[in-house]
């Protein structure tokens, strides 16, 4: 078996990069962070991610360009951990089976975000689709997976996005399980998976009742 997961907003809750980034920003332009941290953030929760560096240019008079702070955000370091709950899920199916991630994004941000998670303990084969230019929902990442383990039968994916996802694996005869992150963008959109559960430690029992099938 080969249990193959997301990143963002399943193996880790997505909203954390993006408070990592804010700081890096606000540290980088402001000897008093929290204001530029703030301003920002407070403008997340009211209008999303559309124009929060523009108008943090703007009302702090930064002597920076919009592609300076995006570009920032985009290859700062993330100060970022994995909860406790994936944790404990990927300990407890350490004895399964081999592990793979296939993630889509900017390459050099997805690697920083896997290197400092620690994921490496954990995955035994990283997909970063960019690196091979495509992206979900093409099903080239998920065949490289299937080639990688080619005398594998059995093939799990955990992701959060139903617009995307699910639509390769499905076809490709997986059994998927849709993580509906109560932090993501995506939660209130219908799922199109094998399963949807709303605590990542319901994977391990589905994976333990998949195994037992013939």
């Amino acid at each position: 078996m080969v249990i193959v997961f997301d990143l963002d907003d399943t193996l880790y809750d997505e909203i954390d990069f993006v408070k990592s980034g804010f700081w890096a920003i606000a540290s980088t332009f402001s000897n008093t962070p929290q204001k530029l941290f703030d301003f920002m953030w407070n403008l997340f929760l009211q209008e999303g991610s559309g124009s929060i560096f523009n108008q943090l240019i703007e009302y702090f008079h930064l002597d920076a360009t919009l592609e300076t702070l995006i570009t920032l955000y985009r290859t700062h370091t993330p100060n970022i951990t994995l909860p406790e709950e994936t944790i404990t899920l990927l300990k407890a199916i350490k004895g399964f089976g081999s592990t793979a991630l296939i993630t889509d994004g900017l390459a050099q941000m997805q690697i920083q975000k896997f290197n400092s998670l620690g994921l490496s303990a954990w995955i035994d084969y990283p997909v970063f689709t960019d690196l091979y230019n495509t992206c979900k929902p093409n099903p080239l990442a998920y065949k490289m997976v299937m080639e990688h383990f080619k005398d594998e039968i059995k093939f799990v994916y955990f992701s959060d996005n139903p617009k995307k996802d699910f639509f390769a694996p499905n076809d490709l005869n997986w059994l998927t399980v849709r993580y509906k992150n109560p932090y993501g963008i995506y939660r209130e959109i219908p799922s199109n998976a094998s399963y949807e559960i709303t605590s990542r430690l319901t994977l391990i029992p589905i994976i333990q009742q998949y195994l037992s099938e013939k």
